[in-house]
């Protein structure tokens, strides 16, 4: 049982986001960058996660392709809103 669940896609994906769950955490506790490059890497680092999250667990990868191009749109929009905002306040 536990082979099958190592080879499953999404126990990969889950190691992934755990991954960069711990990259954020790093990020934010004690790094070498700037503190600007810091934030910038984070909320990037969250938009890769939301993507797979909505790819992975609310299964969009099956989902009619104008479904999966509005999510894609919007995690980049609102990323890049994010990080526009970060930069001009």
């Amino acid at each position: 049982m536990l082979t099958n669940l190592l080879r499953d896609r999404i126990t990969a994906v889950w190691f992934v986001l755990v991954a960069a769950t711990v990259a954020s955490w790093i990020l934010g506790v004690g790094h070498e960058l700037s503190d600007r490059a810091a934030a910038i890497s984070i909320i990037v680092i969250a938009f890769v996660k939301v993507h797979f999250v909505g790819q992975y667990f609310m299964e969009l990868r099956a989902a009619p392709t104008a479904l999966r191009a509005v999510f894609g749109i919007w995690n980049v929009v609102v990323g890049l809103l994010l990080i526009g905002l970060y930069l001009f306040a």
